[in-house]
């Protein structure tokens, strides 16, 4: 399955970002210090994919195996290199629920890093720019 995402500029900073084959839409926003962001910068947006596909991971595990579970919270952190090129670095997530994994903990955790989002960040891929 082929996924895709456009950005289309607006107006100042904001972008209008439409993902397919959902046709979901948000706005992504450079963001000021002196106004009120309309959207997640990019930095913010890539932390939040990564940390929203650990969650459907972890929802996906959790109702497989017939773990109940109230909590499910998913927090992920990164800071920015501060050497050329310019990057996100040092990237730490942590999963937090009250599902009784038991002996299971290793397993879910493995199936957690599995998400495609991870795999992305974490193996190399090629990515080609182009301009038309």
């Amino acid at each position: 399955m082929q996924v895709k995402a456009i950005s289309n500029y607006q107006q100042e900073d904001v972008f209008a970002i439409t993902g397919y084959p959902s046709e979901s839409k948000l706005n992504i926003d450079k963001g000021k210090d002196d106004c009120q962001p309309i959207g997640p910068n990019p930095l913010e947006l890539l932390l939040s994919s990564l940390s929203g596909c650990i969650s459907v991971y972890a929802k996906k595990y959790l109702a497989k195996h017939k773990i109940e579970f109230k909590n499910l919270l998913v927090s992920s952190t990164a800071k920015l290199s501060q050497d050329s090129p310019l990057r996100l670095v040092d990237f730490n997530t942590e999963v937090e629920t009250d599902a009784d994994l038991g002996q299971k903990r290793k397993i879910f955790l493995k199936f957690i890093q599995s998400c495609p989002i991870h795999n992305t960040i974490t193996k190399e891929s090629n990515i080609n720019i182009s301009l038309k």
